[in-house]
């Protein structure tokens, strides 16, 4: 007897019961089967989580960002693209997460996704009130802890300690409770918490904040007690820890000493700069000299480090400057550092160059750096340009560099340059009308230190408006600035634009309504364009032939696709294409299953 084949709604159940087993590959199947024969939303998204938990991060994305369109109220969907877009490295996770946790403020996986995230990338103050929350609705010690990192690292560690003692009874044994005693000026509190932690667990972690925050009250105990640890197996760190303080209280032989033992076990490039750095605090020049010169020449051929490698070369440039006459410091930087054509080396040159009074030799090693690559060399060379007065060109430089520099950690890093009062760059109209609109159309992408430059810029702005008697247009970006404000900042206020405003009333004869009108300033055209149609969305000639194909047939399986462009690749093809179409709000095109010739697309545009 044939047994009956199970119902739809049977196959729905076991794909849902796969998935809490873990068991995602075989859900995904089952859903496969079921959205063949008939659309579900709740499948939809279950074959989507599917597609992310097995790795298949491309194809999620498709279905994730299709869901968003179809479903724009779900906290759910909006937060697992935000993972999908984490996973891939993509910016624009973080205004999912965001969207995620505003659309409903009680999603637990949401909010923690979220928050952990903007740990990830060292954004304390975002983090800090979606951390509150959860501490508040879970009390759950790593949610607890992770609301006292945020505390501390925004200069708050009075409130961890605070915090601990309202919510944190399990987080007494915690690296995150030493360092806001520590940060409180109670080393001594902090010795005694970290040295029991350490007894109990022989965390090396604990040990060396124990050690550190000894050292901060009773040196000579701390000496000793770093001393005894010698005589076993010391974690690298401690040992790096000694040596400092060692030369930093004078004793820079026995300092070597220990960096020496520290080299000899773990000879990283970062332990070798600390010898150098030693040897040349000490007497030891030509030891000095031999030592930084092998290691950079090393770094020059490895390239595996460019930070490192302007960090050391730096070093190696200050220590000629000061053991050399000119003449001799310049030759021997010339013969090891200049001979390797790399942004590190020719920055490092023209600081020389400048150093050495010799601003045309300066100017001509920092446009090099600037064509080797204008992201890293850009900046330096147009601080270097307003320095010497040449503003048009600087202008230029930085137009060129804020223009091409496509991510949001790329944005950030060059508005600081602007906007630093140092760099002269502030006057420079048509580049702050620039770094505004940059900023702004990537404000959904921004961590606070990108929106807080954000809020200087139209903050410089609505002072420029007050000074041309534009006082429509300064309450406007005074109150545009405000608006991006992120609750925790450093360099601008809120009263830094309510003293504007203050200002901009008083001095205008006939204050009017700034919700109601647009501003005279210039910067009015800056507003963020609409939404590009489909036939504008920058694709590729592949990707045009498709969506003329689907304009004009309505649907089509993968095999006519196939044979349109002479290629079997025409998946992954498709998947950008939505993917970049859904990127600007729009859906362009479906697919609808699969037939006998492979996948079956439907246009769904106008």
């Amino acid at each position: 007897m044939t047994m009956p084949l199970p119902s739809r709604e049977d196959r729905k159940k076991e794909a849902f019961r796969l998935f809490e087993d873990g068991r995602y590959q075989e859900s995904l199947q089952l859903c496969t089967l079921v959205l063949d024969e008939e659309k579900d939303p709740a499948v939809e998204v279950l074959a989507a989580t599917n597609l992310y938990t097995t790795g298949r991060l491309e194809d999620a994305e498709v279905f994730f960002r299709d869901l968003v369109l179809r479903m724009p109220g779900s906290s759910y969907v909006h937060s697992y693209l935000a993972k999908v877009l984490e996973a891939r490295g993509d910016d624009g996770a973080i205004a999912e997460y965001a969207t995620a946790v505003h659309l409903d403020p009680t999603n637990q996986d949401a909010l923690r996704s979220y928050a952990e995230y903007l740990l990830s990338r060292q954004d304390f103050r975002s983090a800090l009130p979606v951390f509150r929350l959860l501490a508040r609705l879970t009390r759950k010690p790593g949610d607890i802890r992770h609301l006292m990192r945020a505390l501390i690292e925004t200069g708050r560690a009075d409130e961890a300690i605070s915090a601990h003692a309202l919510h944190g009874s399990d987080t007494g044994k915690t690296p995150e409770y030493v360092d806001a005693l520590a940060r409180t000026g109670n080393h001594q509190a902090a010795a005694d918490v970290a040295h029991r932690i350490w007894g109990e667990t022989q965390d090396p972690v604990m040990l060396r904040k124990y050690l550190d925050a000894l050292s901060r009250y009773d040196l000579p105990v701390s000496l000793a007690a770093y001393e005894t640890q010698l005589q076993g197996d010391p974690d690298s760190m401690i040992l790096s820890d000694y040596a400092l303080l060692l030369n930093a209280n004078g004793e820079n032989q026995r300092a070597l000493e220990v960096a020496g033992t520290l080299v000899s076990r773990d000879p990283s490039p970062m332990h070798r700069l600390l010898v150098c750095d030693l040897l040349a605090s000490g007497a030891g020049t030509a030891k000095a000299m031999d030592a930084y010169e092998r290691l950079i020449r090393e770094e020059l051929g490895a390239k595996n480090d460019m930070d490192f490698l302007a960090l050391a070369a730096g070093r190696y440039r200050r220590f000629l400057m000061a053991t050399l006459p000119e003449g001799q410091a310049l030759q021997r930087f010339l013969d090891v550092v200049s001979r390797d054509v790399n942004v590190v080396s020719l920055l490092e040159t023209a600081r020389l160059y400048a150093t050495l009074g010799n601003p045309a030799e300066a100017r001509a090693w920092y446009y090099r750096a600037y064509r080797a690559d204008f992201l890293n060399g850009g900046p330096e060379y147009a601080i270097f340009l307003s320095s010497q007065g040449e503003t048009r060109e600087c202008e230029k430089v930085m137009l060129y560099v804020l223009s091409n520099a496509r991510k949001s950690a790329d944005l950030i890093r060059i508005a600081s340059v602007i906007v630093d009062e140092k760099t002269g760059m502030r006057q420079l109209r048509r580049l702050m009308d620039q770094l505004i609109h940059r900023l702004d159309e990537r404000r959904a992408t921004l961590g606070s230190a990108g929106l807080e430059l954000l809020a200087v810029a139209y903050w410089l702005a609505a002072a420029d408006a007050l000074e041309e008697a534009d006082y429509t247009g300064c309450k406007y970006w005074c109150l545009c600035g405000m608006d991006v404000l992120p609750a925790q900042t450093r360099a601008i206020h809120l009263d830094d634009f309510l003293r504007i405003i203050r200002d901009c009333k008083e001095r205008s004869i006939a204050d009017r309504p700034v919700m109601r009108e647009q501003p005279v300033h210039s910067r009015h055209a800056l507003a963020p364009a609409e939404r590009a149609p489909a036939d504008q969305l920058g694709l590729t000639p592949e990707e045009e032939k498709i969506l003329a194909f689907l304009r004009s047939h309505r649907k089509a399986s993968e095999m006519d696709l196939r044979k349109l462009l002479g290629t079997r690749r025409v998946v992954g093809i498709v998947n950008r294409l939505v993917q970049k179409a859904a990127s600007q709000g729009l859906s362009v095109l479906e697919k609808k299953g699969f037939g006998e010739d492979g996948e079956v697309y439907e246009y769904t545009g106008t």
